[in-house]
């Protein structure tokens, strides 16, 4: 009993500790947004970024002030004009604290990003029209709106409906703006309503095109996205494929592409891919000439067996 008692007090104390520690940085936090707001220098907003850094990494669980120093910290690289860092902030505040009530600002903030500083229309009606979906009761949904134009079809077939505008008819090229809307517009779509069955088609559909466009480490981690968020989803075993096919066509990464194929095979062993995978793993490295002398030698060999 007594070293259960013990036990107990020793992790009051560590859980004191832990918030005391957390309570002090939030503290200098603090003070050194005090001083950016009395001398706003370049200098002072990197220190109070670097300082949000350094929560955020420290205390990744703290579910109710992390998320605000996400906001915060992408607020701070609006205010930089580094825009894109201001977005990949909201981003992470989105997907890692998904739950948390600050979201929904997290998300307008993110599309007005998209429409008055990035200058990129269809992407910021994608999270307008995914922000209302996602978070009906929101106060932002009144603003989300109003931002959007008149006659608007609804989020997934505008989504399919760039993608069928990606190709010039006249010319049968790939418009790269419509298809890197298109990808990011996917992204964006799965990023705030990652619980929609339609996230993981929209998903592949957008490492399709960044295949295509040649944008393959995207690809990848799309592909990858589709595997590990929706394992059960019907896209998750060609997207696992798509990625050792990638590693192994395009990038020519033979060591990552065998572990995938092997993996492939291994989880997904009735999928019609399946000897696919196994003649690409089998001629994994060698050039058409190998692969040519390779499938004639065993041809060669299956005729002296039935003879």
């Amino acid at each position: 009993m007594k070293y259960q008692y013990l036990l107990v007090l020793i992790t009051l104390i560590s859980l004191m500790g832990c918030q005391s520690e957390e309570e002090k940085m939030q503290a200098q936090i603090t003070e050194l947004e005090k001083h950016l707001e009395d001398d706003p220098t370049t200098e002072k907003a990197q220190e109070v970024l670097k300082a949000y850094e350094g929560y955020i990494a420290q205390f990744p669980e703290d579910t109710k002030v992390t998320p605000r120093y996400l906001y915060r910290a992408a607020a701070l690289e609006y205010r930089m004009n580094r825009f894109s860092g201001a977005t990949d902030f909201l981003k992470r505040a989105i997907k890692e604290y998904y739950s948390s009530s600050n979201t929904p600002k997290a998300v307008i903030f993110l599309g007005d990003i998209y429409q008055d500083k990035l200058g990129n229309e269809d992407n910021a009606i994608t999270v307008y029209q995914a922000l209302i979906q996602a978070f009906p009761g929101s106060e932002e949904v009144n603003a989300a709106h109003k931002k959007l134009p008149n006659k608007l079809v609804d989020l997934e077939s505008r989504i399919k409906k760039m993608g069928s505008q990606m190709f010039d008819d006249s010319t049968g090229r790939i418009e790269y703006r419509l298809a890197n809307n298109f990808i990011t517009s996917s992204e964006l779509y799965a990023l705030i309503l990652p619980d929609s069955p339609k996230a993981p088609e929209m998903l592949y559909k957008g490492a399709e095109i960044a295949r295509t466009i040649r944008s393959y480490d995207k690809a990848l981690k799309m592909y990858a996205q589709v595997v590990e968020e929706y394992p059960e989803s019907e896209r998750a075993p060609q997207a696992l494929f798509m990625q050792a096919f990638t590693l192994d066509s395009d990038l020519r990464q033979l060591d990552k592409a065998k572990a995938l194929y092997e993996k492939f095979i291994a989880d997904y062993p009735e999928d019609d891919f399946v000897d696919d995978a196994q003649i690409l793993l089998e001629n994994l490295g060698k050039d058409d000439e190998e692969i040519i002398r390779s499938f004639t030698e065993k041809n060669a060999e299956a005729e002296e067996e039935v003879q």
